[in-house]
Formats: C-alpha cells, structure tokens, sequence
C-alpha cells in the first residue's frame, strides 16, 4: 500500500501535468488532503516538484530501460519502449514535459543523466530501424520522437476522458505510431 507521500507525489504529477503551474492548494485538492497534510512532507511547492521529478525519472528510467533490454529485435524494442511509456504514462508525460524546458548541459543528476541515455539508446534504435528500411528515412529522428511522445500524450488524454475503452488504447495508439512512421 502506498504511503501519504507516495500519493502526494502521484496527485502532485497529475496536477501538474494539466497546470504547469499548480500551486499546493490544487494539489492537495487532487490528492484529496489539505495543504497542511502536503506541508507536513514537503517544505514548499519547490521541493515537492523536485521529489516529483526525481520520483518520476527513477520510475520511467526503469521501466524503458527493461523495455530496451527485452529483446534483441529493434522493432520488438520499439513497440516495448512505446508500451513501456504507456505503462508509466503520466509519469511519462510530466518527464518529457521537465526536458522540454531544461538544457541537456544543465543536467547534472544521475536520473537526469539515466534519462539522456535512455533518450539516446531510443535514438540510436530508430537509426538502426531507418538503416534496415523498417521506418521511413524522410522523417527525421527528433520528428519521430515529437511523434512518440505525442502518441502517448494522445492516449493519457483519451484514458482521463473516457473517450477509448482502457483495452483498445494500448492497440490503438501503437497501430496509429508505427503506421505513422512507416513501420511493418
């Protein structure tokens, strides 16, 4: 069973990834505690986005990094990593989100620094999948990227409306990736 922080954390993660700029008392809301209970863990709104990142980026390190060792098959690596990302989902997001507003040199952190060669092993899978003709050598690496990402945003967004039934998401939003990049 998680504990109070463990669930501060998660409603923190949510709030944030729909408001960058939450604040503690939307928070709390989400996690349905006041914002006394948020204080008793977390001094300021600073260190609980700090425990957030540094929580999120052990979480989505481990998962892609098992996701990549799987198999041995680039493609099979491929649909694990994007499965992987759909597992941590939110997680996920609030991550991509993080680095989209850091410079990669400002990185000093050993989670940050996980999370660049996870990024990089990603990478080099898409090259080695262009050199084999698997996906399209018209769309560029980070465009592919920006994809992935956006594929898994898609389907969080379609899981938090209710829009797709939870066991079609999974086969829908890989069918619509790989599709999108040329994959067989």
């Amino acid at each position: 069973m998680k504990g109070t922080k463990e669930k501060l954390i998660e409603a923190a993660v949510v709030a944030l990834n729909r408001d960058e700029s939450a604040t503690i008392e939307q928070i709390a809301a989400v996690a349905g505690v006041t914002r006394r209970t948020v204080h008793r863990y977390f001094n300021d709104r600073s260190t609980l986005v700090h425990e957030c990142k540094q929580t999120m980026l052990r979480v989505c390190n481990l998962k892609m990094t098992e996701a990549y060792q799987s198999s041995q098959q680039p493609a099979l690596q491929l649909e694990n990593m994007f499965y992987a990302a759909l597992e941590v989902g939110i997680q996920y997001s609030f991550v991509k989100k993080l680095f989209k507003r850091n410079q990669y040199t400002d990185l000093v952190d050993k989670h940050e620094l996980a999370y660049d060669d996870v990024k990089a092993n990603w990478f080099k899978l898409v090259e080695r999948l262009q050199q084999q003709g698997a996906i399209d050598k018209k769309l560029s690496i980070p465009w592919i990227y920006n994809l992935f990402g956006g594929m898994v945003d898609i389907a969080i967004d379609a899981q938090q409306a209710g829009d797709v039934a939870r066991n079609d998401i999974k086969t829908f939003s890989w069918t619509s990736f790989k599709g999108s990049i040329g994959l067989q």
